[in-house]
């Protein structure tokens, strides 16, 4: 735990940054391909990096940080995933419909690029020709194929759907490993999973003196001759393994990912 001012001070510093982010988001738009008007990545790259400092978040990167274009893929375990890949590439994310909607962070999304899907409402060719879109514009798109999040001490298995695009364009998988720990052991308090509020798990962020995360960047997968399912299960086996190799305590079960899309 740490003090009350710094707790505090902490609170103050993020809300603060989060205005900044809504006065400068309309002042440093960039023009990207097809005239649309984008969010400088640069300044999005500060924006994460900044808020990453404010809550004590503490960086650990193994492998090569991709190039665009590339479609990376990594396990979902906190909103703070957008925040330290963010902070580590210039990704664009695919998110849930229902972010968009959050109070000031679901406008700066969008702006910063942000592609919204809705699920169960027949609209999955229409993503796949958004993702595919932002590939071809030589772009950079991270998801997170599990659909949602988890406490950290397992992968769900992957909808294989969303890796149409990449296999259509010819783009790069990267399959990239996300895990928060507490010198080397699994972290509880990171998680946000569906048992708690943003704000109750924002909490308990603010009210210790540091996260650390490991952030693993595997080689790109093989696309040639693959289905949609054998991409996602490659990916995501090299995202268990990757998790084993620098954890201390284990993963969860380990199955075969059925086919999800």
């Amino acid at each position: 735990m740490i003090s009350t001012w710094r707790i505090a001070l902490r609170t103050l510093l993020l809300s603060l940054h989060i205005l900044l982010g809504l006065i400068l988001t309309p002042l440093v738009l960039s023009r990207h391909p097809g005239g649309v008007l984008r969010t400088h990545p640069r300044i999005e790259s500060w924006w994460h990096n900044r808020v990453a400092d404010i809550l004590g978040v503490r960086i650990t990167v193994a492998g090569y940080r991709p190039q665009a274009p590339a479609f990376l893929v990594a396990n979902h375990i906190s909103w703070l995933d957008v925040i330290v890949l963010g902070a580590l590439t210039p990704t664009d994310f695919l998110s849930k419909y229902e972010v968009r909607r959050w109070p000031l962070i679901g406008w700066l999304a969008a702006r910063a690029g942000t592609l919204f899907i809705r699920r169960g409402n027949g609209e999955a060719a229409q993503i796949t020709e958004q993702i595919s879109k932002r590939l071809r514009d030589n772009g950079m798109l991270t998801v997170f194929p599990e659909g949602t999040t988890t406490d950290g001490t397992l992968v769900r298995p992957f909808f294989s759907r969303l890796f149409a695009a990449p296999i259509d364009t010819r783009t790069d998988v990267v399959p990239v490993a996300v895990r928060y720990h507490i010198n080397g052991h699994h972290d509880p308090v990171a998680p946000y999973t569906d048992d708690q509020s943003l704000g109750e798990n924002l909490r308990g962020l603010i009210t210790r003196a540091k996260t650390e995360v490991m952030v693993i960047f595997g080689e790109p997968i093989t696309l040639s001759g693959h289905s949609r399912k054998q991409v996602a299960d490659e990916a995501r086996n090299a995202i268990i393994m990757a998790l084993h190799s620098h954890e201390q305590t284990p993963l969860g079960e380990r199955v075969p990912a059925p086919a999800a899309g």
